[in-house]
This record gives C-alpha cells, structure tokens and sequence, in this order.
C-alpha cells in the first residue's frame, strides 16, 4: 500500500492507441503536442490512455504538462472537468475552452457502412471502422472482409452520386414531356394512396383533395398552384407503384415519371409564400423518397419539410386540423429519420405545442397507430439527445447507465401500449393483418423497437468495455435475440419498389453484421449453429433482393459474410483449435462473468439503477464473448483482453475515464 505521504497515480501511455494498434513508434512535435506526428498525418484521433500500472508519487506531487494526457479528446477533458459538466450544454464548454478540440463527426469516407474510430451512432448501418475490420481480419487470417466492405460501400455510393462512378443523378428538373393520365388511371392510383399509404401518413384531409384531384376543373387547379401540382402529382406516383408497379432505379418507369413532375417544381413549392398545401407537396415527395430509388434525396426532403413546419407555426396549436396532421407525420418521419441515421433533428421539442389530432382512417384493428408512431418518434428524439448526441459525451459512466435505463423503460412502456397480437419483440404474427398496408404497418413497428434496441446494445457494450456489469452480459444476449428475430421476420418484408429503404435494407444488413460478429468471435459456442444458419437465412434474403430489383441492388454479394464464417468455424473445428473467445480468459474471468448475470447491480457502481432490462428467451449457460477489449494488445490468434468498443461500431463516445 501507499504509505502516508505518497498516493498511486496514473500513468499515461508514451504511446497513443493508434500507434499502439499498428505497433509503429509514436512520435510528438514537442511535449504539449495534441497529436502525435503519425495521427496527424492520417487525420485520426489521437488518444492516450492510462496505462494498467499506476506510479507512487508524494501527495504533493503537481503533474507537469509532461505528466498530463496530451492526446486526451476534448470530451474526455469535459467528462473530467465538473464545471464543465454543469454548464449544461457541449457548446457551452467549448465557449467556456477556446482551445478545446471539439468532437468530430462519426462518418468517414463518405462511407455509410464505415465509421470513424472514436464514434458509436444510433444508426444501425455504420459498423466497421478500419481498426475494427483489421481485428477481424487477423482473426479470420484473410481480408476478405475488408474487400467486402469496400465492395458494399463502393455500390451504396454509387447509389447516392458520391465519386466518378455514380449512377444516374436526380435532377430537380421538369421532364421534357410531361407523364399523361388519363382521369380514369389517376382515380385508381389516388384509391390505391388512400388504401396503401394515407393509413400510415395521414397528412391528407382525403375529401378536400379528391374534390379538386378528381374535379373537371383540375387542369385549372394545377395551372394556378405549382404546390398542389406537386402534391397531385406525387400522390399519384405513390398510388401508381402499388397498380402498375415502381422502379427501383431513378428515372424509370411510369411514377417516376410522374414523380419527376413534382420534383420539377420543387424551387415553387419552396418559394414563398409558403402555406399548407406546400407543406403537403414536401411530405409527398418526402414519402416517395424513402424508397431505394431516392436515397440520394430523402434527406433533403425531409429536412426542407420539417424546416418549412416550423416556419409557418404549425409545431404550434393550429384551429385547422389539417396542419396538425402534417406536423406530426413529419415529426415522426423527421426524427426517425434522424435516429436512425445518426443525425441531428432539426425541430425543437421543447418548442412544440401541437395537439395530436384522431384520425380513423390510421386505427386498425383497434390500434391508433398514428399515436403509436408518434410517441416512439419522442422516444427515439430523447434517447438521441440524451445518449447519442454531443452533449451526451458529458455524461459519466454511471449515468449512461442511468440514462440507458431511462430509455429502456420509455421503449418497454410504449411496445406495451401494442396490443399483445402486435407488439414488437413478440412473434410476428401475418395472419392478424387483413391488408398488406396493416401487415406493413406492424411490420414497421417491430423494425422500429428492433432498431432502438440495437443502438441501446451497442452503446451499453461500449459504456461497460472492461468491466463485470450484468449490463454487459445481458446487453450481448440482447443483441444476438434481437438480430435473431430480424433475420426471422425478413421473409414478411415486400421486395418492393415501395418498400422503404431502412426497412428493406438498412435493418436487415445490421442484423447480418451482428450475427456474423458473433460467429467469428464464438466459433465453438452452442449458439453459433443457429447463427450460421440464420445468416444462410439471411443471404437467401439478400439474394431474392437482388432478383426482385433486376440486378438493380447488388446485395447477393451479402452472402459472402456466411460463407467467410462458415468457413471459419470449419477450420477452427478441423483443425482442432481452442475456441479462443472463452478459452483464452482464466477460469476466473469465466466464473465472473456468469456471477456477474446473476446479481442486479454492478457492486463498484452504486449509483446505478438497480434493474437491467428482462431478459431475453435465451438460456444458454456458456459465457458469450463479444469483442469489447483493447485493440492494442490483439496479437496473432489471440483474442485481446481489452479490447475496446468504439472499435467494433464506431462510437459517439470516445473512451470513458475510469474504465
């Protein structure tokens, strides 16, 4: 022990971890140098952590800025500053540090599959970062997988116009001749947009549209108001993909065609003077663009919608209903949107006074699913702000944990309010849905919950990197049930144009990436038969994706993650190795880890809430290993003994002291 005038302080590594990782010497332009040479050159984080031995020195030592952590980031820095921390707001530190660093963004490479080192999104795609794919790499003893991961990103890019090889960019432009229907064609796409999609947007008031869509009088109506010619228009398109059917691919086919019209007057639909019906035209055009065909635009389309909600007041209480409707179908489509996508929303929730009006029309089978979506929209908006976001990175150790918790009884209170037939996180249960839009509905919903729990998971392995918390354990068995039931309810998605995007692709792809994380890292476990089998699912899925959009989306080549495991777990079995995952930790650790399920509360961390979320239908008893250890230390076919989270996703955290 320390004796009466000396304490045991830490030590900072000569070395940051990313010089660690990549074993190459660390160099510093001086001792007060934020940025190591080697960083600095590949534009990186640049961390130095506290190494496992801590140094005896008197208690009057003062540390000199040698003794400090140089490439401490600027939200560790605000973790250990309390003021900081009661100044409220990230921005506030900052304002309060003028020579604070700030926290870079979680994308890289204009990828959305590959993420930055020092970030975990809420976004459910961005999982590999370059450490994380070089980890697997060592591990499977190739790099296919990083070839994969090129392959994937390269053809999501494609998709969006980013680089040389783009595909064909959408362009907010009339088209040369406009797309003729005849009044007897629009009549069934407009019943086709009430039967398939009002009940899940219902922004319209469907007498006072049909009134003028289906008048003699329309050709004057869309002469006089370039709005609802966008709007009349765009309801046609998302009628016509359920009668004649869309296109995966922009620009072809007949409601893309029709589609085209409206985004031909989009600069009219924005300019002022701004009023509902222009509002309505941007939530259209914003619901046809959650198809894959318009991934290059959702986001500005959303965004322009919400934007524009907010300018005319209608986050205020409004006498016409008609604009409290179009305010929540774009909340919930703005802050799912954004969630989901690791963005930031740009409407103000402590700014919004607009009541939810009833709306039949989205009741079915006695659910209000309006309200539902609604309320989960809030939900996904707090757990964002209060674990996702950048002033979330004041947070403590002990109070992620809180604030996890808090989110986790919010999305327990609202998969509740389901009826038992429909609730996410139960089976998924066809024959109770009448129609496809009813099936679809529900269907969303079980994505929505999934999706939330995904990111919860995530952030949790990566809070608990290290430690003994039953947080932890239960947060691997979580993430494993809940890719599980992903990959399962796969074969009630519609391969169709209309489909949105997250739905078809996004989740699924999550769920493949989580299940083939697990097989690789538990080769041996008795739970990794249903895994491979699963992700054999999985590519099935992806392959029939591929059929169904013409070669459109190159997703079969998805089925190289099964094969890449498959393989691996035969030449771990032939060869006669060790599944290291479990046999490389001492016996005590083992022990540990299964005491650790069992108790309630991490007893080195009292302030915690003394509850975890219920427990998944698994009842496996051998220790699950899920990378969240050290990259430094990985070596060979080692596993590493500390290996840290923010390598595996990406983070929006960077380390937490204290762990």
């Amino acid at each position: 022990m320390a004796g009466p005038q000396t304490v045991l302080r830490p030590r900072i590594s000569k070395s940051c971890d990313q010089c660690k990782a990549r074993k190459v010497r660390c160099i510093r332009e001086n001792a007060s140098s934020v940025k190591c040479k080697n960083c600095w050159k590949r534009g990186q984080q640049c961390h130095y952590s506290h190494t496992k031995r801590k140094l005896r020195q008197p208690e009057s030592f003062v540390p000199t800025p040698e003794d400090r952590d140089p490439g401490l980031s600027s939200a560790n820095q605000a973790q250990a500053n309390p003021e900081a921390r009661k100044a409220g707001l990230y921005v506030d530190y900052l304002l309060e540090n003028r020579h604070a660093d700030g926290v870079r963004g979680w994308r890289t490479e204009n990828s959305v599959v590959k993420t930055a080192d020092h970030h975990i999104a809420s976004s459910c795609l961005a999982f590999f970062s370059e450490s994380r794919i070089r980890s697997v790499s060592e591990r499977l003893g190739h790099n296919k997988l990083n070839e994969l991961i090129d392959m994937i990103g390269a053809a999501i890019n494609a998709r969006m116009n980013r680089g040389a090889n783009s595909g064909a960019l959408i362009r907010f432009k009339s088209p040369s001749t406009p797309e003729y229907t005849s009044p007897e064609a629009a009549a069934r796409y407009i019943q086709a947009y009430f039967d398939q999609v009002h009940p899940l947007y219902p922004f319209l008031e469907r007498k006072e549209f049909e009134e003028k869509a289906l008048s003699s009088q329309l050709p004057d109506y869309l002469a006089a108001s370039p709005p609802f010619s966008a709007l009349y228009h765009t309801v046609l398109a998302l009628g016509c993909q359920y009668i004649e059917g869309g296109s995966f691919d922009p620009g072809k086919g007949k409601a893309w065609k029709l589609y085209q019209t409206a985004l031909g007057l989009f600069s009219d639909v924005l300019l002022p003077k701004e009023d509902l019906t222009n509002l309505q035209a941007l939530i259209a055009m914003s619901i046809f663009a959650l198809n894959l065909s318009c991934i290059q635009i959702e986001e500005t389309l959303i965004s322009e919608a919400a934007r524009m909600a907010q300018t005319l007041g209608y986050n205020r209480a409004s006498s016409r209903e008609a604009c409290n409707r179009a305010f929540w179908v774009i909340y919930t489509l703005e802050k799912t949107a954004c969630f989901f996508g690791g963005g930031t929303s740009s409407l103000n929730d402590y700014d919004i006074g607009c009541p939810i009006p009833s709306i039949p029309e989205a009741v079915i089978g006695g659910t209000d699913w309006f309200l539902s979506s609604a309320r989960f929209a809030r939900l996904v908006s707090k757990a964002y702000e209060t674990l996702f976001s950048v002033t979330a990175l004041l947070k403590t150790p002990d109070e992620y944990y809180s604030a996890i918790s808090q989110v986790y009884d919010d999305l327990e209170r609202w998969r509740c309010s389901l009826p038992k037939e429909v609730r996410p996180g139960e089976a998924f249960r066809p024959q109770y849905h009448t129609s496809s839009c009813s099936l679809l509905i529900c269907l969303r919903s079980h994505f929505y919950y999934y999706g939330a729990v995904i990111a919860l998971c995530r952030l949790t392995l990566h809070v608990g990197a290290g430690t003994e918390s039953p947080y932890v354990e239960e947060a691997k068995k979580r993430l494993m049930y809940t890719a599980r039931q992903i990959i399962e309810n796969t074969r009630y998605i519609d391969a169709e144009p209309y489909t949105p995007i997250w739905m078809l692709g996004v989740i699924p792809l999550s769920a493949l990436f989580i299940l083939f994380d697990f097989v690789v890292h538990n080769p041996t476990h008795p739970e990794t038969g249903t895994n491979l089998a699963l992700l054999d699912v999985a590519a099935g899925y992806f392959s029939r994706l591929e059929y169904a959009t013409g070669g459109s989306l190159p997703s079969s080549l998805l089925s190289d993650f099964s094969h890449i495991a498959r393989q691996y777990v035969r030449d771990v079995q032939s060869n006669g190795r060790q599944d290291v995952s479990t046999d490389s930790r001492s016996a005590a650790q083992v022990d540990s880890y299964n005491n650790a399920s069992t108790e309630l509360a991490p007893p080195h961390q009292a302030s915690i809430p003394t509850s975890v979320p219920d427990p998944v239908p698994l009842s496996y008893t051998d220790p699950l290993f899920y990378p969240t250890t050290d990259l430094q230390s990985y070596t060979g076919d080692d596993v590493p003994v500390s290996f840290d989270i923010t390598n595996l996703f990406g983070a929006v955290i960077p380390n937490l002291p204290g762990l």
